[in-house]
């Protein structure tokens, strides 16, 4: 009760902290001395280490690529680890992007992703600092400074420093994720002879569902274009939306248009356009712990007679990626493709009885009253950057994900509770 009493008593600092820090606008820039993420994000991270210090902690940062808030003794330490840059703004804005309450809400880019969550752990390990609660470990903060960009700063950071004994990352859903698919981007190329094709192009990025496709062709003397459009949605759901790529596909093995492209474009249909689990290549793996494989057809481009595919593949955890990428190679290269791997990100698993697991869904469920179980995702999380780390919030089930929308807003609610969870979930890892 008492950390409960503490993080509430720090309310008002808790919201003023966060419109502190969601009043940088820390979008990747350019390379400057000792900013290896340009300034904007410098300042941020300056500002989230004095932030701590004024609290008491001790602070230090490595090479500007991550900061560490710290508290406690001992050789071992557990890590919240979070990150301070956030994607760009955008237009298109009802409330003010750099930080605005209103009602019951904060607005800004990064309030839920994810300079919220970071300071409602840091209101959590304030509060554990108050109520002196002894710990077997210290607590390390880490303040990461490149999620958004795919940057080095969490392996900069290790260079230095030692893995963590255990620990979270606020930085996806609730509760505990014990389970991320792995993650293939592959690309299929082939050049094309005798067609008609002036432009064939879809997809923004190889992880969304495209929401246009066209191509434009001669026929004759004239000039067409045949265009779709579909419905965007996350590539690891993309149940949840309409393939614009693969409808143009599956008008274009039918149009005698095309005919001369015809063997090409129905390998890429029936092996790409028909399902989304990989059923049609025979990569349809499926386990217990995270489910069936996810496919995704991402982009298409026509450059120069050389058509370009890319496929974004989420597998199951206990399935093996060269399972998944030497099927797929057998069968593009026997076509004539050239197949290659253009990004790979393992699986992260942890089975539901393991002490990490336990501990933050015991803490989780006493808190909420919420007894659903750890979540397994196709999506991949901070939590992959480093050892004995799981995705641990700050989403609440139910509550609308405005994650790189407009209007980006975490409920000062839901601030708190995070702050809660975050703080007995320290103690439980430390302790």
């Amino acid at each position: 009760m008492e950390l409960r009493k503490i993080i509430e008593s720090n309310k008002d600092r808790l919201i003023e902290d966060v419109l502190k820090l969601v009043s940088f606008e820390s979008v990747k820039g350019e390379v400057k001395e000792g900013m290896p993420q340009g300034e904007a994000v410098h300042e941020a991270l300056k500002a989230a280490l004095e932030m701590a210090e004024g609290y008491g902690f001790k602070t230090f940062h490595v090479d500007g690529h991550a900061g560490v808030v710290e508290y406690g003794d001992g050789e071992d330490y557990v890590a919240v680890l979070g990150h301070l840059d956030v994607v760009p703004v955008g237009d298109g804005w009802t409330k003010n992007p750099l930080g605005e309450v209103h009602g019951d809400r904060i607005y800004g880019r990064g309030t839920m992703d994810d300079k919220g969550p970071m300071v409602s752990a840091l209101h959590g390990l304030i509060a554990i600092k108050e109520a002196g609660i002894p710990l077997k470990h210290k607590i390390r903060l880490i303040f990461g400074t490149s999620e958004e960009t795919g940057g080095p700063d969490i392996e900069e950071y290790l260079k230095k420093e030692k893995q963590p004994v255990a620990g979270f990352t606020p930085d996806a859903d609730f509760p505990a994720i014990h389970a991320e698919m792995g993650i293939l981007v592959i690309k299929l190329s082939k050049k094309l002879e005798n067609h008609s094709i002036l432009s064939l192009e879809g997809g923004q990025a190889v992880n969304m569902v495209p929401d246009a496709a066209k191509v434009t062709y001669r026929k004759g003397d004239e000039e067409k274009t045949i265009a779709f459009e579909g419905v965007s949605a996350h590539g690891s759901t993309p149940h949840k939306g309409k393939n614009a790529i693969s409808m143009l596909l599956s008008h274009m093995v039918q149009n005698e248009d095309f005919q001369s492209l015809k063997d090409t474009l129905s390998v890429l249909e029936y092996n790409l356009a028909k399902d989304l689990d990989g059923k049609a290549m025979g990569v349809d793996f499926k386990d217990e712990p995270s489910g069936k494989l996810v496919l995704n057809l991402g982009k298409i481009k026509l450059t120069e007679d050389t058509l370009d595919t890319y496929i974004n593949i989420r597998y199951p955890v206990t399935v093996k990626e060269k399972e998944v990428t030497e099927r797929i190679r057998e069968l593009f290269e026997k076509e004539g493709f050239t197949f290659d791997v253009m990004a790979h990100d393992g699986p992260l698993y942890f089975p539901k009885d393991t002490p990490l697991i336990e501990k933050l869904m015991g803490v989780y469920t006493k808190e909420t009253g919420d007894e659903r179980e750890a979540l397994a995702i196709g999506g991949g999380t901070y939590a992959k950057m480093m050892k004995n780390i799981v995705a641990f919030g700050p989403l609440l089930p139910g509550r609308e994900d405005t994650l790189h929308q407009l209007d980006e807003y975490i409920l000062i609610e839901d601030l708190m509770t995070c702050a809660r969870i975050y703080a007995n979930a320290m103690v439980e890892l430390a302790k």
